[in-house]
C-alpha cells in the first residue's frame, strides 16, 4: 500500500490521451476566452489576462495528468504552486470567476472527466451569455446622460417638455449649472427611450430648437471602471 501511495512515476498515459487531453482543455479554454471578450465592461480589459486563461487551463490539465492518483506528487506540485506570487491585482471580481472556470474545466479534461468539463463549459457560458444580455445586477434606471444649454433670455423651460414626453420613458434632472452670468442654463439629465432606435430624430428635435444649444447624448448603459 505505501508503495503504491509514495510511487513517483504517475500515471502511465499514452500519447494519443495527452494529446486529446491538451486539445479538449485548449479548445474549452478559447470559448471561454471567447465569451469573457464578449461579455467584458469597462476599461480594465487586459489581453494577457485572456491568454493566460487559456494557458492556466492546460497547464492545470497537465498538472492533473502528472499527478494522477498518487498524494505524493499532489503534495509535490501544491508545494510548487504555492511558491508563485502573483503581482497583477485583479481589478474586475468576474475575472476571478472565469479563472476558478477554467481551472475547473483543466482539472476535470486532465483526470479524463470529459462529460463534466463540457457540461460545466456550457452551462457557465450559457448562464454568463444570458446575465450579460439581461445586465443582471445593474441598479441603473435610465440608458443616457442628456445634456444641453438652455437660452433663458429666448425661450421658456418648457420648450423642450413635448419632445420629451413624446420620445422618452423616463427623464430625471440631474443637475442645473448657470453660465454667462445667469443667461444660460446648462441641464444634465438621466433619460430612457421608448424607442432607442428614435435616438437620432430626438437629438435632431432637440437642435432644432430656439433657445437650445451643444446637445449631448452620452450612454449609461454600461458602468465605467478604471
Amino acid at each position: 500500500m505505501l508503495d503504491n501511495l509514495f510511487n513517483f512515476g504517475g500515471t502511465n498515459l499514452g500519447t494519443g490521451v495527452i494529446i486529446i487531453n491538451l486539445l479538449v482543455t485548449f479548445v474549452l479554454c478559447l470559448l471561454i476566452s471567447v465569451v469573457y471578450q464578449r461579455t467584458h465592461r469597462g476599461l480594465s480589459y487586459s489581453q494577457s489576462f485572456v491568454m493566460t486563461l487559456i494557458i492556466s487551463g492546460i497547464i492545470i490539465s497537465a498538472v492533473m495528468m502528472v499527478i494522477g492518483n498518487n498524494i505524493a506528487i499532489a503534495f509535490g506540485a501544491f508545494g510548487a504552486f504555492s511558491l508563485i506570487r502573483f503581482r497583477t491585482a485583479i481589478k474586475d471580481a468576474k475575472d476571478m470567476g472565469f479563472i476558478f472556470l477554467v481551472l475547473a474545466v483543466g482539472m476535470a479534461v486532465g483526470t479524463n472527466n470529459y462529460t463534466i468539463a463540457v457540461f460545466t463549459t456550457l452551462t457557465a457560458l450559457l448562464v454568463i451569455l444570458i446575465l450579460n444580455y439581461i445586465n443582471f445586477g445593474s441598479i441603473r434606471k435610465f440608458s443616457y446622460i442628456l445634456t444641453f444649454n438652455f437660452d433663458t433670455k429666448i425661450e421658456s423651460e418648457n420648450i423642450y417638455k413635448d419632445i420629451f414626453n413624446k420620445y422618452l420613458k423616463f427623464n430625471n434632472i440631474l443637475n442645473i449649472k448657470t453660465l454667462d452670468d445667469g443667461r444660460l442654463l446648462q441641464l444634465t439629465f438621466s433619460i430612457k427611450f421608448i424607442d432607442e432606435k428614435e435616438l437620432s430624430q430626438f437629438v435632431e428635435k432637440l437642435e432644432k430648437l430656439n433657445g437650445l444649444s451643444q446637445v449631448n447624448l452620452i450612454t449609461a448603459k454600461n458602468d465605467i471602471e478604471y
